[in-house]
Protein backbone atom coordinates (compact mmCIF):
# COMPACT_ATOMS: atom_id res chain seq x y z
CA UNK A 1 0.00 0.00 0.00
CA UNK A 2 1.52 3.23 -1.22
CA UNK A 3 1.02 5.78 2.46
CA UNK A 4 2.19 8.93 0.16
CA UNK A 5 -1.17 8.80 -0.60
CA UNK A 6 -2.94 9.15 2.47
CA UNK A 7 -3.23 11.96 4.97
CA UNK A 8 -1.10 12.41 8.05
CA UNK A 9 -3.49 12.86 11.08
CA UNK A 10 -2.42 12.81 15.10
CA UNK A 11 -3.49 14.04 18.48
CA UNK A 12 -1.67 14.61 21.51
CA UNK A 13 -4.03 14.66 24.87
CA UNK A 14 -1.87 16.02 27.74
CA UNK A 15 -2.96 15.61 31.63
CA UNK A 16 -6.50 14.82 30.18
CA UNK A 17 -7.48 18.43 29.08
CA UNK A 18 -5.01 19.88 26.89
CA UNK A 19 -5.50 18.40 23.36
CA UNK A 20 -3.78 19.47 19.93
CA UNK A 21 -3.18 17.98 16.26
CA UNK A 22 -0.42 19.55 15.03
CA UNK A 23 3.32 19.95 15.73
CA UNK A 24 6.45 19.53 13.92
CA UNK A 25 7.87 16.43 14.95
CA UNK A 26 7.53 13.45 17.24
CA UNK A 27 9.92 10.76 18.19
CA UNK A 28 9.09 7.96 19.96
CA UNK A 29 11.56 5.22 20.98
CA UNK A 30 10.65 1.74 22.44
CA UNK A 31 12.52 -1.20 23.18
CA UNK A 32 13.27 -4.51 25.21
CA UNK A 33 16.21 -3.77 25.68
CA UNK A 34 15.18 -0.72 28.11
CA UNK A 35 13.35 -0.03 30.89
CA UNK A 36 12.00 3.20 29.96
CA UNK A 37 10.51 4.24 27.07
CA UNK A 38 10.62 7.85 25.66
CA UNK A 39 9.11 10.27 23.71
CA UNK A 40 10.24 13.96 22.41
CA UNK A 41 7.69 16.33 20.84
CA UNK A 42 8.29 19.45 19.17
CA UNK A 43 5.66 21.58 18.64
CA UNK A 44 5.50 24.64 15.89
CA UNK A 45 7.21 27.59 16.53
CA UNK A 46 4.13 29.81 16.15
CA UNK A 47 2.27 27.64 18.53
CA UNK A 48 -0.74 29.83 19.94
CA UNK A 49 -3.51 27.72 20.38
CA UNK A 50 -5.24 24.12 20.92
CA UNK A 51 -8.07 23.03 21.79
CA UNK A 52 -9.34 20.95 25.71
CA UNK A 53 -11.15 17.95 25.81
CA UNK A 54 -14.54 19.10 24.85
CA UNK A 55 -13.21 20.87 22.10
CA UNK A 56 -13.37 24.22 22.75
CA UNK A 57 -10.53 26.55 21.69
CA UNK A 58 -7.90 27.53 23.93
CA UNK A 59 -5.64 30.73 23.12
CA UNK A 60 -2.26 30.56 24.22
CA UNK A 61 -0.73 34.21 22.44
CA UNK A 62 -0.73 36.15 25.54
CA UNK A 63 -0.33 33.55 28.61
CA UNK A 64 2.74 30.86 29.28
CA UNK A 65 2.38 27.22 28.06
CA UNK A 66 3.26 26.93 31.34
CA UNK A 67 0.00 27.50 32.69
CA UNK A 68 -1.43 24.65 31.04
CA UNK A 69 1.30 21.46 31.48
CA UNK A 70 3.56 20.71 33.85
CA UNK A 71 6.09 17.71 35.03
CA UNK A 72 4.58 15.36 35.51
CA UNK A 73 1.32 15.71 33.44
CA UNK A 74 0.16 12.68 31.67
CA UNK A 75 0.58 12.44 28.19
CA UNK A 76 -0.73 10.52 25.09
CA UNK A 77 0.29 10.42 21.58
CA UNK A 78 -1.59 8.71 18.86
CA UNK A 79 -0.83 8.67 14.86
CA UNK A 80 -2.29 7.32 12.08
CA UNK A 81 -3.67 7.88 8.83
CA UNK A 82 -6.83 10.05 7.35
CA UNK A 83 -7.81 10.17 11.12
CA UNK A 84 -7.75 6.43 11.98
CA UNK A 85 -5.54 7.16 14.55
CA UNK A 86 -4.41 4.75 17.36
CA UNK A 87 -2.59 5.20 20.76
CA UNK A 88 1.23 4.70 20.18
CA UNK A 89 2.99 6.26 23.54
CA UNK A 90 0.86 7.04 26.95
CA UNK A 91 3.39 8.31 29.36
CA UNK A 92 4.59 11.45 31.74
CA UNK A 93 5.81 14.95 30.84
CA UNK A 94 9.46 15.07 32.28
CA UNK A 95 11.20 17.74 30.73
CA UNK A 96 9.72 21.37 29.30
CA UNK A 97 12.14 23.26 27.09
CA UNK A 98 12.65 26.95 27.63
CA UNK A 99 13.38 27.80 24.08
CA UNK A 100 11.20 27.76 21.03
CA UNK A 101 10.09 25.71 19.13
CA UNK A 102 8.85 23.85 22.53
CA UNK A 103 10.10 20.53 22.87
CA UNK A 104 8.31 18.16 26.03
CA UNK A 105 10.27 15.00 26.69
CA UNK A 106 8.13 12.18 28.44
CA UNK A 107 8.52 9.04 29.52
CA UNK A 108 6.52 6.14 29.92
CA UNK A 109 4.87 4.30 32.88
CA UNK A 110 8.47 3.75 34.40
CA UNK A 111 8.66 7.54 35.29
CA UNK A 112 5.72 6.35 38.09
CA UNK A 113 8.26 3.87 38.76
CA UNK A 114 10.88 6.13 39.65
CA UNK A 115 8.78 7.98 41.92
CA UNK A 116 7.52 5.34 44.01
CA UNK A 117 8.15 4.74 47.82
CA UNK A 118 11.63 3.33 48.44
CA UNK A 119 11.17 -0.06 50.15
CA UNK A 120 13.44 -2.20 52.38
CA UNK A 121 13.10 -5.73 52.29
CA UNK A 122 14.73 -9.54 52.73
CA UNK A 123 13.42 -11.97 50.28
CA UNK A 124 14.94 -15.25 52.12
CA UNK A 125 13.09 -17.55 48.86
CA UNK A 126 14.93 -15.67 46.08
CA UNK A 127 12.32 -16.03 44.07
CA UNK A 128 11.77 -13.85 41.18
CA UNK A 129 8.19 -13.49 41.08
CA UNK A 130 8.54 -12.64 45.31
CA UNK A 131 11.03 -10.31 44.32
CA UNK A 132 9.02 -8.46 41.95
CA UNK A 133 5.64 -8.43 44.16
CA UNK A 134 7.49 -6.82 46.78
CA UNK A 135 8.28 -3.82 44.99
CA UNK A 136 6.01 -3.44 42.21
CA UNK A 137 2.80 -1.72 43.26
CA UNK A 138 -0.17 -3.82 43.33
CA UNK A 139 -2.31 -1.88 40.86
CA UNK A 140 0.25 -3.48 37.96
CA UNK A 141 -0.22 -6.34 36.24
CA UNK A 142 3.32 -8.75 36.48
CA UNK A 143 3.72 -11.08 32.89
CA UNK A 144 6.74 -13.29 33.75
CA UNK A 145 7.75 -15.50 31.41
CA UNK A 146 9.73 -17.89 33.47
CA UNK A 147 10.37 -17.71 37.32
CA UNK A 148 13.55 -17.79 38.27
CA UNK A 149 15.19 -18.48 41.71
CA UNK A 150 18.49 -16.10 42.63
CA UNK A 151 18.72 -17.09 46.20
CA UNK A 152 18.32 -14.29 49.00
CA UNK A 153 18.07 -10.95 47.68
CA UNK A 154 17.79 -8.12 49.72
CA UNK A 155 16.40 -4.49 48.50
CA UNK A 156 17.97 -1.76 50.45
CA UNK A 157 16.44 1.55 50.50
CA UNK A 158 15.68 1.00 47.12
CA UNK A 159 12.84 2.48 44.43
CA UNK A 160 10.72 -0.31 42.25
CA UNK A 161 12.86 1.21 39.24
CA UNK A 162 15.91 0.55 41.00
CA UNK A 163 15.70 -2.81 41.85
CA UNK A 164 14.47 -3.52 37.94
CA UNK A 165 17.69 -1.96 37.31
CA UNK A 166 19.57 -3.75 39.32
CA UNK A 167 18.22 -7.01 38.22
CA UNK A 168 19.12 -6.27 34.45
CA UNK A 169 22.63 -5.21 35.72
CA UNK A 170 23.37 -8.88 37.40
CA UNK A 171 21.26 -11.07 35.45
CA UNK A 172 20.51 -9.94 32.33
CA UNK A 173 16.88 -9.72 33.36
CA UNK A 174 14.70 -7.62 30.98
CA UNK A 175 11.49 -5.57 31.64
CA UNK A 176 9.22 -3.02 29.74
CA UNK A 177 5.61 -2.20 29.81
CA UNK A 178 3.41 -3.42 27.01
CA UNK A 179 1.11 -1.50 28.05
CA UNK A 180 0.62 1.20 30.98
CA UNK A 181 -0.99 -1.15 33.28
CA UNK A 182 1.18 -4.26 32.17
CA UNK A 183 4.99 -4.77 32.86
CA UNK A 184 6.65 -7.94 30.79
CA UNK A 185 9.32 -9.17 32.46
CA UNK A 186 12.11 -12.11 31.38
CA UNK A 187 14.81 -12.59 29.87
CA UNK A 188 15.62 -11.89 26.28
CA UNK A 189 15.82 -15.58 24.89
CA UNK A 190 12.46 -16.12 27.21
CA UNK A 191 10.37 -13.61 25.23
CA UNK A 192 7.41 -15.11 23.23
CA UNK A 193 6.37 -12.68 20.29
CA UNK A 194 3.50 -11.65 20.69
CA UNK A 195 2.00 -9.97 17.08
CA UNK A 196 3.32 -11.11 13.49
CA UNK A 197 3.32 -8.76 11.03
CA UNK A 198 4.22 -8.83 7.34
CA UNK A 199 6.44 -7.12 5.53
CA UNK A 200 7.03 -7.34 1.40
CA UNK A 201 10.01 -5.72 0.27
CA UNK A 202 7.47 -5.05 -2.79
CA UNK A 203 4.65 -3.54 -1.33
CA UNK A 204 5.44 -2.07 2.66
CA UNK A 205 9.23 -1.81 3.07
CA UNK A 206 11.00 1.68 2.64
CA UNK A 207 13.79 1.71 0.08
CA UNK A 208 15.94 3.30 2.86
CA UNK A 209 15.39 0.34 5.10
CA UNK A 210 19.37 -0.44 6.25
CA UNK A 211 19.43 -4.58 6.21
CA UNK A 212 21.77 -6.86 4.87
CA UNK A 213 21.44 -10.87 4.60
CA UNK A 214 24.11 -12.72 5.92
CA UNK A 215 25.57 -16.00 5.45
CA UNK A 216 26.32 -18.17 8.43
CA UNK A 217 29.30 -19.03 6.58
CA UNK A 218 30.51 -15.37 5.95
CA UNK A 219 30.69 -14.18 9.56
CA UNK A 220 32.34 -15.33 13.20
CA UNK A 221 29.99 -15.29 15.97
CA UNK A 222 31.37 -16.12 20.04
CA UNK A 223 28.82 -16.26 22.27
CA UNK A 224 29.45 -15.74 26.35
CA UNK A 225 27.37 -16.50 29.02
CA UNK A 226 27.98 -16.28 32.97
CA UNK A 227 26.18 -16.86 35.87
CA UNK A 228 27.30 -15.47 39.66
CA UNK A 229 27.13 -18.58 42.24
CA UNK A 230 25.92 -17.78 46.24
CA UNK A 231 29.97 -17.79 47.01
CA UNK A 232 30.23 -14.61 44.57
CA UNK A 233 32.30 -16.87 41.68
CA UNK A 234 31.17 -16.01 38.14
CA UNK A 235 31.20 -18.66 35.82
CA UNK A 236 30.91 -18.84 32.40
CA UNK A 237 30.59 -20.83 29.17
CA UNK A 238 32.02 -19.57 25.66
CA UNK A 239 30.87 -21.12 22.13
CA UNK A 240 31.86 -20.56 18.21
CA UNK A 241 34.13 -18.59 16.83
CA UNK A 242 36.42 -15.80 18.31
CA UNK A 243 37.63 -12.40 15.55
CA UNK A 244 33.99 -11.64 14.76
CA UNK A 245 31.04 -9.95 16.48
CA UNK A 246 30.25 -11.02 20.09
CA UNK A 247 27.31 -11.87 22.38
CA UNK A 248 27.54 -11.40 26.15
CA UNK A 249 25.49 -12.37 28.18
CA UNK A 250 24.26 -12.30 32.24
CA UNK A 251 21.91 -15.25 32.73
CA UNK A 252 20.35 -16.26 35.75
CA UNK A 253 22.43 -16.97 39.46
CA UNK A 254 24.00 -20.04 40.32
CA UNK A 255 23.65 -21.94 36.84
CA UNK A 256 25.55 -24.85 36.47
CA UNK A 257 29.12 -25.36 33.74
CA UNK A 258 26.69 -27.69 31.71
CA UNK A 259 23.16 -25.52 31.65
CA UNK A 260 25.56 -22.46 30.97
CA UNK A 261 26.74 -24.54 27.55
CA UNK A 262 23.20 -25.40 26.77
CA UNK A 263 21.97 -21.64 26.51
CA UNK A 264 25.37 -20.43 24.83
CA UNK A 265 24.89 -23.11 22.08
CA UNK A 266 21.20 -22.20 21.89
CA UNK A 267 21.70 -18.75 21.34
CA UNK A 268 24.56 -19.20 19.34
CA UNK A 269 22.52 -21.39 17.17
CA UNK A 270 19.48 -18.90 16.99
CA UNK A 271 22.08 -16.29 15.93
CA UNK A 272 24.90 -18.21 13.40
CA UNK A 273 22.54 -18.87 10.77
CA UNK A 274 21.35 -17.34 7.29
CA UNK A 275 19.95 -13.92 8.00
CA UNK A 276 19.05 -10.06 8.19
CA UNK A 277 21.30 -8.00 10.48
CA UNK A 278 20.12 -4.50 10.99
CA UNK A 279 17.04 -2.45 11.09
CA UNK A 280 13.17 -2.59 8.99
CA UNK A 281 12.25 0.78 7.80
CA UNK A 282 7.85 0.95 7.11
CA UNK A 283 5.38 3.32 7.14
CA UNK A 284 2.47 4.34 10.19
CA UNK A 285 1.48 0.73 9.55
CA UNK A 286 1.93 -2.40 10.30
CA UNK A 287 1.72 -1.67 13.68
CA UNK A 288 4.75 -3.02 15.28
CA UNK A 289 6.16 -3.18 18.94
CA UNK A 290 9.45 -4.20 20.41
CA UNK A 291 8.11 -7.92 21.28
CA UNK A 292 6.31 -8.88 18.08
CA UNK A 293 7.69 -10.62 15.38
CA UNK A 294 8.65 -10.12 11.22
CA UNK A 295 7.97 -12.32 8.68
CA UNK A 296 9.90 -10.82 5.99
CA UNK A 297 9.10 -11.86 1.98
CA UNK A 298 11.69 -11.15 -0.44
CA UNK A 299 9.96 -12.09 -3.58
CA UNK A 300 12.97 -10.94 -5.77
CA UNK A 301 14.27 -14.76 -4.70
CA UNK A 302 12.06 -17.44 -6.09
CA UNK A 303 14.04 -19.85 -3.73
CA UNK A 304 12.94 -18.20 -0.04
CA UNK A 305 16.29 -18.35 0.59
CA UNK A 306 15.87 -14.87 2.47
CA UNK A 307 11.99 -15.10 3.42
CA UNK A 308 11.95 -15.48 7.31
CA UNK A 309 10.18 -14.36 10.60
CA UNK A 310 12.59 -12.35 13.08
CA UNK A 311 11.79 -11.25 16.83
CA UNK A 312 11.56 -7.42 16.68
CA UNK A 313 13.78 -5.77 19.69
CA UNK A 314 12.95 -1.93 19.26
CA UNK A 315 11.08 0.12 17.20
CA UNK A 316 11.42 3.84 16.60
CA UNK A 317 8.71 5.59 15.65
CA UNK A 318 9.37 9.83 13.78
CA UNK A 319 6.64 11.75 12.02
CA UNK A 320 7.90 15.02 10.29
CA UNK A 321 7.64 16.74 7.61
CA UNK A 322 10.56 14.93 5.40
CA UNK A 323 9.35 11.14 5.73
CA UNK A 324 5.99 11.43 6.90
CA UNK A 325 5.60 8.56 9.79
CA UNK A 326 8.66 5.99 9.99
CA UNK A 327 8.77 3.16 11.49
CA UNK A 328 12.14 1.56 12.47
CA UNK A 329 12.19 -2.01 13.44
CA UNK A 330 15.32 -3.40 14.55
CA UNK A 331 15.88 -7.11 14.08
CA UNK A 332 17.07 -9.55 16.87
CA UNK A 333 17.37 -13.53 16.05
CA UNK A 334 16.01 -15.43 13.44
CA UNK A 335 12.78 -17.52 15.07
Amino acid sequence: MNYLFFNITMQVIIANNLVFDVCESIKIEKSVEVLTNTAKITLPREFKNGEDSNGNPLDFSYKSILDFMKRGDSIQISLGYDGNNQTEFQGYITKIGADTPLVLECEDEMYQLKKAPRITKYIKSGSLIEILKAVIPSKYNIELNEDYNYGSWHIDNATPYEVLEELKERTGLRAYFITPDTLSVGMKVDFKPRDVHQFNFSENVRRDTDLSFERKDDKLLEVTVKSRQKNGEELSETVGEKGGNTVNMSMVPNMTKADLKKWAEQIYKSRSIDGFEGSLNSWCEPRTQPGDSAEIYRPIYEDGHQNGRYFIEAVTIDLNGDSGIRRTNKLSYKL
